[in-house]
């Protein structure tokens, strides 16, 4: 039974296993592995000395316990020290680390700092996360402007993410004019770097014509696409597209499906679309979408278009 009547999307999804500890070696260290507490204590003696390339390694190797045991004080350590000699990548890992309190003190106000430090760099990383502090007010000030300016540096050098962000400010008027034409551009750039919201959100407009012309084989082709990763607004979205027969026959059976997977996947309001669909079925009609559902959960919710 195929739960779409559309061609079918195919997503291959790999799992990739990496084994960490082998002999104490260190993957990327092209001077071969440590085996011994004398090697650890070289390297230390060389950070101390100043070489950021060490210092980055030792937070790298207690950060992963790769020749050592896992140690997360340390790694902010060695990260922090980089950091301050202006090595950018140590001080995008000391923003996130202060930012989730991994090695040291949750501290958001220092973890805006380190990463506005990163993005002066242009590193857009840190000018992502910089963009979404000032929007939020997350250790700083809330400052639209700035946020949008932020997020625009990064979407300019091919940031899905921040693509998205700028994409959203636009439509919304957010720190700027609203211009759904240049959000659509925005949208457009993200979604085909496989940025799932902005898929999920531009099959919505395709389907509804918001901002574009209306097309439901595109809408629905952006949706789907979303919901193979396993996105929950996608899955909420493909049971209103069965509920009210958006480009496809009306069935109460997918539509009670698909919001019961967005309400296992977390979405919040999929609940109550799922009580709702199910007010004009009958017993038997619930029980095979309830077992749809549970087969698509069995699946981790991916990879469960068709059964």
């Amino acid at each position: 039974m195929k739960a779409f009547p559309k061609p079918t999307i195919i997503s291959m999804l790999t799992l990739v296993f990496l084994t960490w500890h082998a002999a104490c070696v260190v993957a990327d260290d092209k001077q071969g592995g440590l085996s011994t507490i004398s090697d650890v204590g070289f390297l230390e003696e060389k950070a101390k000395s100043g070489d950021i390339k060490t210092q980055l390694r030792l937070g790298t190797m207690y950060r992963d316990g790769q020749g050592v045991p896992r140690n997360s004080q340390k790694s902010f350590y060695w990260f922090l020290q980089a950091a301050k000699e202006g090595n950018v990548p140590a001080q995008l890992r000391v923003a996130k680390m202060l930012e989730r309190g991994v090695g040291t003190n949750e501290n958001k106000a220092a973890a805006f700092i380190w990463f506005s430090k990163a993005a002066k760099s242009g590193n857009n990383d840190a000018l992502t996360n910089v963009g979404k502090m000032h929007q939020f007010g997350i250790g700083t000030q809330i400052d639209l402007q700035k946020a949008f300016r932020s997020y625009l540096r990064a979407a300019e050098q091919n940031q899905s993410e921040a693509q998205f962000h700028v994409a959203q400010m636009l439509y919304k008027g957010l720190g700027i004019n609203k211009d759904m034409g240049n959000a659509i551009i925005w949208f457009e750039k993200s979604a085909n770097q496989g940025n799932v919201d902005a898929k999920n959100l531009l099959g919505t407009f395709y389907l509804k014509g918001i901002g574009v012309p209306k097309s439901t084989d595109r809408g629905l082709e952006l949706i789907i696409s979303a919901a193979t990763e396993g996105h929950p607004a996608a899955f909420h979205n493909l049971g209103l597209v069965y509920q009210l027969g958006l480009g496809v026959p009306r069935n109460d059976i997918y539509a009670y499906l698909w919001f019961a997977v967005a309400t296992k996947s977390g979405h919040q309001s999929a609940k109550r679309f799922r009580e709702g669909a199910a007010l004009s079925m009958t017993p038997d009609a619930i029980n095979t979408a309830r077992a749809l559902a549970s087969a698509c959960e069995r699946k981790n919710f991916k990879m469960c278009i068709s059964f």
